[in-house]
């Protein structure tokens, strides 16, 4: 059976060992029923092929002697007969085929999809777009489904073939071995030639779909700052260099296959003649001309084939080749056998170190501090001073360099990440929505939501009344990026993404960087409704104002934590040493008052 369980491969507990070696097993022991069919109905094919060569030397040699209607009608239909079950057996051999293909496709997807989201977060996209994984099982899929692994598989039979030819007479298997030499030399050639082509192709072309994604993203602010001509320009370079890319790949594909297939109508050409020189000096019938001719044909067709197919053969093995090295650098942790509560206790952070993946420089460096249950934390300090990097590494996005992050004693690696994820909420600086409805955005596509949930998050966000004015409510739906909603209205929605579940970790990230007055007093109930049930919120702010729910307040400066502690006392420390940083200076702010009426009630 083909495709579906994808738990078979057990990616979270493969052994240790070469992973391609590892996997090739696995699925032939897997597809083991369907191999064993595509090999029986190719071995049965080649066999029948003969039966077109016996039926012309029959002919000639047989029938047109001795003129026998009733022979040729006999032939004819068994022959008939013959060509019918060919055309079953290669349509149960393709139907094989196919089956193996999303097979495996199957199996590979979960991986390829880890994979590839694990690489975005550790900062590698040297392909692009960060899409090569994806588009290589793609060309996987589509080489196993095609016509090049049949071409590989009847390969062997070339040998079969020319053992006939030269049963028939040396001379006729001596020149078609002659000629699959050759075949074999302008397949070795091709391989040479598209090797560093087809590696090439597949890098340009991430590079022409992260320009054209990136021009796309960035439409609305290019034609206000007069940049889309240049945003264009960048595309259309990187369009131009894949399709000389792809045009030197064409090329020398086109011109060797070519050059394959002249050499291999020029040599029925030559056999042909070999024989018509045997049936001249009397060494061979007439009948031995045809049939050597269709033989000799037969006998260099998957070699053809192979070089019809050499470019999808090149893509797919240079595919696998990335698969496996992607695959082999990000596998998902095996699972636990003990699975922890959801987190409720003390967040301990000690000397963490974080440097963003793919960089050597840390924005983090040796804090300390922790939260209890209850708590909220208000993160403050300059740009740059590492503040969303510290919400990152407290969400586990970044992992530390060095030091730990412990909650209930626990390090993050001791939950399962799709169980500790539902027990922490994040609202991004840039709130991004999926297309779907507003409630399964909320609800995280989660597929057992319940209304009760997605209603209490909305709530929870001061929301509720704001999407009954939607158009359809909770079932209005939005489109990937969520545009059609105010840049306010995305980020209160995503504030009730992050309150879903009731998680006990809330990290907000510049929450109130688009929100109203309405908005703002949402939060601040939404902070303090999080303080009530037993939960911790790290806010990260700009704003004086939005201080009044907090707890606590931590100042980083340059990576470094040079202030932590309750609300009152760090804000009153950094009044009466003029230390403020600029972004949270009440004398800067629009509202100072506000913020000092925060902070004494």
């Amino acid at each position: 059976m083909a495709g579906g369980d994808r738990s078979l491969l057990k990616w979270r507990s493969l052994e240790a060992g070469p992973l391609d070696t590892l996997l090739i097993a696995k699925f032939l022991e897997r597809y083991r029923s369907s191999v064993i069919i595509v090999i029986v109905a190719s071995v049965l094919l080649n066999v029948m092929v003969f039966a077109g060569s016996a039926y012309m030397l029959l002919v000639y040699d047989s029938v047109l002697p001795s003129r026998s209607i009733p022979t040729l009608v006999g032939l004819f239909i068994i022959l008939a007969l013959v060509y019918l079950f060919q055309a079953m057996f290669e349509a149960i051999r393709s139907e094989a085929m196919l089956g193996v293909a999303n097979g495996v496709r199957d199996d590979l997807l979960e991986a390829v999809q880890y994979a590839t989201v694990s690489r975005s977060l550790r900062g590698n996209r040297s392909d692009g777009d960060g899409m090569q994984s994806i588009r290589d099982l793609d060309q996987i899929h589509t080489f196993v489904s095609g016509a090049g692994p049949i071409a590989l598989i009847d390969l062997p039979w070339v040998i079969v073939f020319l053992v006939v030819l030269a049963a028939l007479h040396w001379a006729l298997g001596l020149t078609a071995l002659f000629g699959v030499l050759v075949l074999v030399w302008i397949a070795v050639v091709t391989n040479r030639r598209t090797r560093a082509g087809t590696q090439e192709l597949a890098q340009v072309a991430g590079q022409r779909s992260a320009a054209t994604q990136g021009q796309l993203r960035f439409a609305e602010a290019a034609k206000a700052m007069g940049m889309q001509a240049r945003l264009q320009e960048r595309s259309v370079h990187w369009d131009v260099t894949y399709v000389h890319a792809q045009t030197y790949l064409a090329r020398n594909v086109a011109r060797l296959s070519g050059t394959g297939r002249t050499f291999r109508i020029f040599l029925q050409s030559l056999i042909l003649t070999v024989g018509a020189l045997l049936v001249i000096d009397g060494k061979a019938s007439g009948g031995v001309i045809l049939a050597s001719s269709v033989l000799a044909g037969r006998a260099l067709a998957p070699v053809d084939q192979a070089l019809a197919n050499w470019r999808g053969l090149a893509a797919a093995r240079a595919g696998w080749s990335r698969l496996v090295v992607a695959i082999s650098a990000h596998r998902p942790p095996p699972p636990r056998t003990v699975t922890l509560a959801p987190p409720a206790g003390e967040i301990v952070i000690r000397d963490a170190w974080l440097a963003p993946p793919g960089t050597q420089t840390f924005v983090l460096t040796g804090i300390s501090f922790s939260l209890q249950p209850g708590q909220a934390l208000a993160v403050i300090g300059p740009s740059a001073a590492g503040k969303t990097s510290l919400a990152k590494a407290m969400l586990g996005i970044w992992p530390l360099a060095r030091g730990e992050i412990r909650i209930d004693g626990a390090t993050y690696d001791q939950w399962d990440d799709e169980a500790l994820g539902a027990s922490m909420g994040y609202v991004p600086q840039n709130v991004e929505l999926l297309e779907g409805s507003v409630g399964a955005n909320i609800a995280r596509f989660h597929p057992e939501a319940t209304s009760d949930a997605i209603i209490a998050a909305a709530r929870a966000a001061g929301l509720h009344e704001m999407i009954l004015g939607l158009e359809d409510g909770y079932e209005t739906r939005v489109s990937a990026g969520g545009f059609e909603l105010s840049a306010g209205q995305r980020q209160r929605i995503g504030l009730a993404r992050a309150l879903y579940g009731d998680p006990f970790l809330v990290v907000l990230d510049e929450p109130n960087s688009n929100l109203d007055a309405e908005g703002d007093a949402a939060l601040a109930n939404a902070i303090i409704g999080v303080r009530e049930r037993g939960g911790v919120v790290v806010m990260i702010t700009h704003r004086p104002a939005a201080l009044g729910p907090v707890t606590h307040v931590a100042v980083l400066n340059a990576g470094r934590l040079v202030d932590f502690g309750a609300r009152d006392e760090v804000m009153g420390r950094l009044q009466s040493t003029s230390a403020i940083p600029p972004a949270v200076n009440p004398g800067r702010d629009p509202a100072p008052q506000v913020a000092k009426e925060e902070r004494v009630s």
